[in-house]
């Protein structure tokens, strides 16, 4: 994907941070959310004066992210299809969920995560921001059964309650918010974009959906407890020649947005074991092996520079879309700034 810096069709970044719907219509916005966040039946609970809202959304092939701004309380039922996960986040406002007799707060420190065909009841407040990330079922299965080592027997089900206090779930609201950053009115293309403190000027060449879809399915199965979880927490150890063929595996494929389990799918053992044997035999893990061949990559394209050669263009075809963390680990690799690196090399062609 990173080889020529161009995206497929099913390889799409997110899209505008554009204004969706802005409405006063009850139905309206609930068939919109029925597609891009989660479908719903609800009634309210004040006069239908009372009530608007506003949905700004993007998309990737598997990933729908959805802002949600509303006035006027409401009473909701609320249940996934069988193709989808969502996992809702509070922006302002606490919202009560009861989840199979369970009750799960959406606030600042606390998410819900919704596996399929799961009904969820809530009232809402009179006013409250919310952002829903839906994911693709077969995304999450795909990568889960590569990191296992084995096929599924049961449906993935999460536990509905999400602690994003913890480092994971930290990171994982993190992420989220950052893209919901790109959803906000007046800050549309054309024009840089902040994201995580990286300046773009072209979401297609340095936001790769399949990086940010990676991340979150990596995030979301290791932090938030599902009924495969002591599986995963299984470790084994791993032989030195499936550490090597890991090793083989990212170096022949770091140009593509390789995740945990692809790895793992190469080497034939699970993602605890792999991780455990990396850290015992080598000292590190297997994505920081990947970031460290993707590194030496950069300073290969900076030692041969053509004329459209920038630091920014080699960084973001090997996957670094953090700039600032990307320049601080280049320049204790290499003992030296890429942009040195490449007026070095340019002076010299």
């Amino acid at each position: 994907m990173f080889s020529d810096g161009t995206l497929g069709d099913s390889q799409r970044t997110l899209l505008t941070r554009s204004l969706v719907l802005q409405t006063r219509d009850v139905d309206q916005a609930a068939s919109v959310l029925a597609s891009s966040a989660v479908p719903y039946r609800s009634e309210l609970l004040a006069p239908a004066s009372a009530f608007s809202t506003q949905i700004f959304g993007g998309h990737t092939g598997s990933l729908h992210l959805s802002r949600v701004r509303t006035t006027g309380a409401m009473q909701v039922r609320a249940q996934l299809p069988g193709d989808s996960y969502a996992i809702v986040l509070a922006v302002s406002g606490a919202l009560e969920h009861r989840v199979a007799g369970e009750l799960v707060w959406v606030r600042p420190g606390s998410a819900l995560v919704q596996s399929p065909f799961q009904p969820v009841e809530v009232q809402t407040p009179e006013r409250f921001e919310l952002l829903f990330l839906r994911l693709d079922r077969n995304l999450l299965t795909c990568e889960l059964e590569k990191v296992l080592g084995r096929k599924t027997n049961a449906p993935l089900v999460f536990s509905p309650s999400f602690d994003v206090r913890t480092q994971g779930g930290r990171r994982f609201r993190r992420l989220v918010f950052n893209l919901s950053e790109l959803l906000r009115p007046g800050r549309g293309l054309p024009g840089s974009a902040r994201f995580d403190n990286l300046q773009v000027d072209n979401l297609a060449h340095h936001l790769p959906a399949r990086l940010l879809e990676n991340e979150l399915v990596h995030l979301l199965l290791e932090t938030q407890r599902h009924n495969y979880t002591r599986l995963l927490a299984r470790t084994y150890d791993a032989d030195p020649w499936q550490v090597r063929a890991a090793e083989e595996y990212i170096s022949d494929n770091a140009h593509l947005t390789l995740s945990l389990g692809d790895i793992c799918f190469a080497a034939g053992v699970n993602s605890r074991t792999l991780q455990h044997g990396f850290q015992r035999r080598r000292g590190y893990t297997p994505m920081q092996w990947l970031r460290r061949v993707r590194l030496e990559r950069v300073h290969q394209d900076l030692s041969r520079p053509d004329h459209a050669t920038t630091v920014t263009q080699a960084a973001s075809r090997w996957g670094f879309l953090h700039f600032g963390r990307f320049a601080a680990e280049y320049q204790a690799h290499f003992g030296e700034k890429p942009s040195e690196t490449l007026l070095r090399y340019r002076r010299h062609s």
